[in-house]
């Protein structure tokens, strides 16, 4: 099946029209890779998400890859994907956090039944942590059968 590069724009898109980004951070030992529910905003990826190894290790090493397809609706051969590297970090700003929680309210508002309910109160109390990352690089691709 034939491949195809993405324009930046076109790249652009898919992590617009996402909702899971799969980020890997390395902590100089051993990488990491896990998803994260996000959205575009102000040229950037946000989420929310508790402490843990990913923040401990964005603590000792922000640098992180990212990707983002369209795999899930569209099946394993005829997809697209933006990847790209980035600096993540905690936002610290309550004005910051307060607009990407609203820009989230979309994704959060797919969750199950059991996060609502365990996440919400988090979230409201202000426990679990507002991410940002800034890309350094995007690129993409297309797999599509070869054009008429």
């Amino acid at each position: 099946m034939p491949r195809y590069d993405l324009s930046a724009e076109e790249a652009i898109e898919v992590l617009a029209g996402g909702t899971l980004v799969r980020v890997a951070f390395h902590d100089g030992e051993a990488p990491y890779l896990i998803p994260l529910g996000y959205v575009w905003l102000d040229s950037a990826l946000f989420g929310v998400a508790e402490l843990g190894r990913k923040t401990r290790m964005a603590e000792s090493n922000p640098t992180v890859a990212f990707q983002v397809d369209t795999s899930a609706e569209t099946g394993v051969f005829e997809w697209e994907s933006a990847t790209g590297e980035g600096t993540f970090r905690v936002v610290e700003g309550d004005v910051e956090k307060q607009q990407v929680l609203a820009a989230l309210q979309p994704v959060i508002a797919q969750a199950p039944d059991w996060w609502q309910r365990e996440q919400a109160p988090r979230m409201a109390a202000g426990s679990l942590l507002v991410w940002r990352i800034t890309p350094t690089r995007i690129s993409g691709c297309r797999y599509a059968p070869p054009a008429d």
